[in-house]
């Protein structure tokens, strides 16, 4: 895409999400009528809304340190050989895939 909009894949359900240039995953979802799983609603604490990122790492912002800690209280298992972010606070800078069930037509 272009004109500072960018395409975001979600897998398994094959939405394609046309998110601003430095707007996060879950906010776009929601703002195209998406449901994106969270407890703490953007703040950053919960880690329910992780998402496994399958392509397109490079063009995230990097994670900032409290994303850091969120992301420490998933398991060893679950985070083991996978890049995970949260969808609250991943800036789209580019295109990119992810995987996150449970996101579904608001």
């Amino acid at each position: 895409m272009s004109d500072g909009y960018h395409c975001v894949d979600v897998q398994p359900g094959g939405f394609v999400l046309s998110v601003c240039e430095g707007e996060t995953v879950m906010a776009a979802a929601e703002r195209l009528g998406y449901r994106w799983p969270t407890l703490c609603h953007g703040e950053g604490t919960c880690s329910i809304c992780w998402a496994q990122v399958i392509s397109g790492a490079q063009n995230l912002d990097a994670p900032s340190e409290a994303e850091q800690q969120t992301l420490e209280l998933l398991s060893p298992q679950l985070r083991a050989g996978r890049q995970v972010r949260l969808g609250c606070q991943a800036r789209v800078r580019g295109d990119l895939t992810v995987r996150k069930t449970g996101v579904r037509p608001a």
